[in-house]
C-alpha cells in the first residue's frame, strides 16, 4: 500500500447518518491509524458527541448547524465560522441527504433540494478548502433505475449491474436526483486541481448510535428480539415478505465496507479512482434473503422458514401490538428502547415488498484496482447486530442464552429498572 503521510485532513458531510458516522469512525484507523491528522465531523442537527457513539480521539471534531438548504454563500458563511483552519482540509466525504419530503409524492422535489445541497457542498468546499485534493460523492443503487417503482414496468435491469450501464432515459429516470449530483461536479472540477468519484452502495446495512429512520437493520433486529421474548427460544419465524421477494437476488453493502472503499478509493488509489464510479459491496456471492433469513434468526435462538403468506405481511402491526411486551423487555434486559417510526417502516416495506428484482452487483471494477476486502453474506447484519447489542438496544447473545429452559439468569440482566415508493427510491 505503500508510505502515507498524515497530513491529511478530512471533512465529513453527514456524520451522524448511517453512511458518514461509519466513515468518519473509519478515516480515524483506515488505512492505517495515523493517515489523517484531522477528522471533522458535520451535522446539521445539533448532536452531543458522546451520544454519536464516536471513538475519544484527539484528532476528531465534530460541528453542528451547517443547513446545506440555505444559499451557498451562507453556507460559506457558517462553514467559515464554525470550522477552524478549513484550508488544511484535503479530502471531503459527501454522505448528506434531507428527508425533509419523506410523505410528499413529488419525487422532483427530492431530487431538487438534494441536487442543492450536493452544489451547496461541492462549491464550499472547492472555495474554502485550498488544499482539498479529493471529493467522493456517494449515490445508490437506484443510478440503474431499480427503485423508480413508477415506471417499473417499463425498464429492464440486466445483472449483475455494472458501472458503464447507460443512465435510464427520460422520462422515467428524471426523478433519480444522483445523475444532477454527478453532473454538477464534473462541472465544478473542471479547470481545478481537485479529483472525484461516485461510490455506489445497495440499501445500507448498519447501525449508527444516534436514531436514523433509514435502515431496516434495526427494525429487524428489534422485531426479532422480541418475537423470541414473546414466543421463547427455538420458535419458528416465517419471513415476513413476499414469495418473489424471498429469492430475488442482491448484494448487501454495509457500512463498514462501504466506508473503507470510500477511504481507498480516495487516498490509496486516487488517480485510477479520479472521475469514475464504482460499485461497492460486501461480496459478489447473491445473498438472497432465502439465505440470510435464516442467519439473522439463528442470532436470537430462533428457527427461519420461507413466507407463510402470498404478500407482504407488515409486521410493524405485529409490534405495535406487542408495544406492553417490549416494555417489559427493555426492562428485564436493561435496554434502551427505541422508537420505530413511519419513515422507517417504508424502509421496511420497500426491502421486504417493493424491491422484488434482481440487482446483484458487479465488483469486477473496484476489485480491478485492488480493493478485495469482503464480508460473507448475512454478517454485515450479523455486525450491525452486535453493536445494537453493545449499545444496549438489543439483548447479547449471552443475555439470550441465559433466558433459555433451565439457564440461571443473573440479577444484573433481571433488574435494570405522503408516499413510500418516492422516499425509497431517492436513497437506494
Amino acid at each position: 500500500m505503500g508510505i502515507i503521510s498524515s497530513d491529511k485532513a478530512a471533512l465529513v458531510f453527514g456524520a451522524s447518518g448511517i453512511s458518514g458516522w461509519a466513515v468518519t469512525k473509519s478515516l480515524l484507523e483506515y488505512p492505517t491509524p495515523s493517515t489523517f491528522s484531522r477528522v471533522i465531523g458535520l451535522t446539521h442537527r445539533p448532536q452531543m458527541r458522546e451520544d454519536l457513539g464516536l471513538p475519544e480521539d484527539p484528532r476528531l471534531e465534530v460541528y453542528s448547524g451547517i443547513n446545506l438548504r440555505a444559499d451557498l454563500d451562507e453556507v460559506m458563511n457558517q462553514m467559515h465560522e464554525t470550522i477552524p483552519h478549513l484550508d488544511q482540509v484535503t479530502h471531503v466525504y459527501y454522505l448528506a441527504y434531507s428527508n425533509a419530503t419523506a410523505y410528499t409524492e413529488n419525487v422532483m422535489e427530492i431530487k431538487r433540494i438534494n441536487v442543492a445541497m450536493t452544489y451547496n457542498a461541492v462549491h464550499a468546499s472547492d472555495r474554502l478548502c485550498k488544499n482539498m485534493s479529493f471529493f467522493v460523492l456517494q449515490t445508490g443503487t437506484n443510478n440503474y433505475g431499480v427503485a423508480v417503482f413508477q415506471h417499473i414496468d417499463k425498464l429492464t435491469f440486466p445483472t449483475p449491474l455494472k458501472e458503464d450501464a447507460p443512465r435510464v432515459p427520460s422520462p422515467y429516470g428524471d426523478e433519480i436526483f444522483y445523475y444532477g449530483q454527478v453532473d454538477l461536479i464534473r462541472e465544478a472540477v473542471q479547470g481545478k486541481s481537485w479529483g472525484w468519484c461516485e461510490v455506489r452502495p445497495d440499501a445500507i446495512i448498519g447501525h449508527v448510535p444516534s436514531t436514523t429512520s433509514m435502515t431496516t437493520v434495526e427494525p429487524i433486529a428489534l422485531y426479532l428480539s422480541l418475537y423470541r421474548y414473546v414466543n421463547g427460544p427455538g420458535a419458528t419465524v416465517p419471513f415476513p415478505g413476499t414469495p418473489t421477494n424471498y429469492v430475488y437476488t442482491y448484494t448487501d453493502s454495509s457500512q463498514d465496507i462501504i466506508s473503507r472503499a470510500e477511504i481507498y478509493l480516495s487516498v490509496v488509489k486516487p488517480t485510477e479512482a479520479n472521475g469514475e464510479a464504482f460499485n461497492i459491496a460486501d461480496t459478489a456471492t447473491l445473498g438472497p434473503w432465502s439465505i440470510k433469513w435464516p442467519i439473522l434468526t439463528e442470532y436470537f435462538g430462533l428457527k427461519a422458514t420461507g413466507p407463510t403468506q402470498k404478500d407482504y405481511a407488515p409486521f410493524e402491526q405485529w409490534w405495535n401490538d406487542h408495544q406492553d411486551d417490549y416494555d417489559r423487555m427493555c426492562k428485564e434486559y436493561g435496554l434502551k428502547k427505541r422508537v420505530i417510526g413511519p419513515e422507517t417502516w417504508i424502509f421496511v416495506y420497500a426491502g421486504f415488498k417493493l424491491l422484488d428484482r434482481n440487482r446483484e452487483f458487479s465488483l469486477d471494477k473496484i476489485r480491478s484496482i485492488g480493493f478485495t476486502e469482503e464480508r460473507p453474506v448475512g454478517q454485515g447484519h450479523i455486525a450491525a447486530f452486535d453493536r445494537m447489542a453493545a449499545a444496549h438496544i438489543i439483548p447479547s447473545p449471552a443475555q439470550l442464552r441465559l433466558s433459555e429452559p433451565g439457564a440461571e439468569r443473573k440479577e444484573e440482566f433481571s433488574t435494570h429498572v405522503p408516499s413510500a415508493a418516492a422516499k425509497v427510491s431517492s436513497v437506494l
